[in-house]
C-alpha cells in the first residue's frame, strides 16, 4: 500500500498544501481537480519552518492533476480535502477508481458530512476522519501560502475490530470524534463573527466583541453539556472557561487569518454554515437563539446589516 499513490481530491488551500506535505514525506500523490487545473507544479510558500519559528521558504511540488473523469488507475488511499457539502459527491465521482479495501480520509469543517461519506462506503472499506489546525492560504491555482504551523490528526470514524493501520505515521489518535466536536465548537464562535463582521480572527478578541463572544460561549456551553445532547459524551468538557481558551488561542495563533468562511463570503461562495451553526440548531435539544443569528446572519446577505446590530446589541 505505501508504494501506490494517494488520490487527493479538492486543488483548494487545504488539498494543494497536503498534496504537497504527502510528498514531502515520500508518498506519490494524483491530484483531483474540479474546475481549474492547477497544472503540473504546485508553489508552496512558508512563512515558518517545522519548529515554529520565522523563515520564509519557496518550494515547488510536481504533482500530477486530473479531473475525475480522467481517473484511469485504482487507488487504495484516498484523502478528500472538500468542503463538507461536496464531501459526499466528491467521492462518489472518483469512487469506481476506488479499490474495495482502500483507506479513505477526510478533511473537512464540521460535524455531518462524515456521516455521508460513510453511508456510501463499503463494508470493507475504512473511513478516517481529521482535523486540521494549519493556516494555508490560496494564492492561486497553482500558489499557497503556508501561513501558521498547526496540528493534524487522523482517526477511525467508526470504531471496529480492524487492526489496520493508517499509511502515515504519528497522526492518529483513537479520540477523533472528541477533536472534530472540539474543533466544532471553535469554528462555531470564530467562523461565522468574522464572515459576519468581515475581521480577521485576531480581531473578535477586541474589546467592541467582548460581550458577544461572552454570551456565544455561555450559549455553547449549555449545549455541549447538556445530557441530552448526542455527543455529549465527547462534549461534556466543553465548559465556557475551557472553550474559552480554546477559542482566545486559536484567535491568537491565527490572528492575522481570515477564516474560511469569511473568504467564502468574500468570494461569493457556498459555505459551510449547515455544518457549522446549522448542525448544532439541528441537533441541539435547547434553544439557541445567538447560533440561529449567527446561522442567518451568514446565510442570508440582505440581512447581514441588521443581524450585526443584533449581535452586536447582546450583553
Amino acid at each position: 500500500m505505501n508504494n501506490t499513490p494517494w488520490l487527493v481530491i479538492g486543488a483548494g488551500a487545504i488539498g494543494l498544501f497536503w498534496a504537497c506535505k504527502l510528498q514531502t514525506l515520500g508518498h506519490s500523490v494524483h491530484l483531483v481537480y474540479r474546475s481549474e487545473s492547477p497544472g503540473k507544479k504546485i508553489t508552496l510558500d512558508s512563512l515558518i519552518d517545522e519548529n515554529g519559528q520565522q523563515q520564509s521558504t519557496s518550494t515547488k511540488h510536481k504533482v500530477k492533476s486530473f479531473m475525475a473523469s480522467e481517473l484511469t488507475e485504482q487507488y487504495d488511499k484516498v484523502l478528500l480535502c472538500t468542503k463538507s457539502f461536496d464531501l459526499k459527491d466528491a467521492f462518489l465521482q472518483v469512487s469506481e477508481h476506488v479499490t474495495d479495501d482502500a483507506t479513505i480520509a477526510c478533511l473537512c469543517n464540521g460535524v455531518g458530512a462524515q456521516e455521508e461519506l460513510q453511508s456510501v462506503l463499503l463494508d470493507t472499506q475504512a473511513l478516517w476522519a481529521a482535523i486540521t489546525s494549519e493556516g494555508v492560504l490560496k494564492i492561486d491555482k497553482n500558489h499557497i501560502k503556508h501561513t501558521g504551523l498547526g496540528d493534524t490528526y487522523f482517526g477511525r470514524w467508526l470504531q471496529t475490530d480492524s487492526n489496520r493501520e493508517f499509511p502515515i505515521d504519528h497522526l492518529t489518535v483513537t479520540n477523533i470524534h472528541q477533536r472534530v466536536i472540539e474543533k466544532l465548537a471553535v469554528n462555531a464562535v470564530i467562523n461565522p463573527i468574522t464572515a459576519i463582521f468581515n475581521i480577521h480572527n485576531g480581531d473578535i478578541l477586541d474589546e467592541n466583541f467582548k460581550p458577544l463572544i461572552e454570551a456565544t460561549l455561555a450559549e455553547l456551553e449549555s449545549v455541549f453539556t447538556h445530557p441530552k445532547f448526542s455527543y455529549i459524551e465527547q462534549s461534556k468538557h466543553l465548559t465556557r472557561a475551557n472553550l474559552k481558551n480554546r477559542v482566545n488561542t486559536i484567535a491568537q495563533l491565527t490572528r492575522l487569518n481570515r477564516s474560511s468562511m469569511y473568504e467564502d463570503i468574500k468570494l461569493q461562495r457556498q459555505t459551510e454554515n449547515e455544518f457549522i451553526s446549522g448542525f448544532l440548531l439541528k441537533n441541539s435539544p435547547i434553544e439557541l437563539p445567538i447560533q440561529r443569528l449567527l446561522y442567518e446572519g451568514v446565510a442570508f446577505s440582505d440581512q447581514r446589516e441588521e443581524t450585526k446590530k443584533k449581535l452586536l446589541s447582546i450583553t
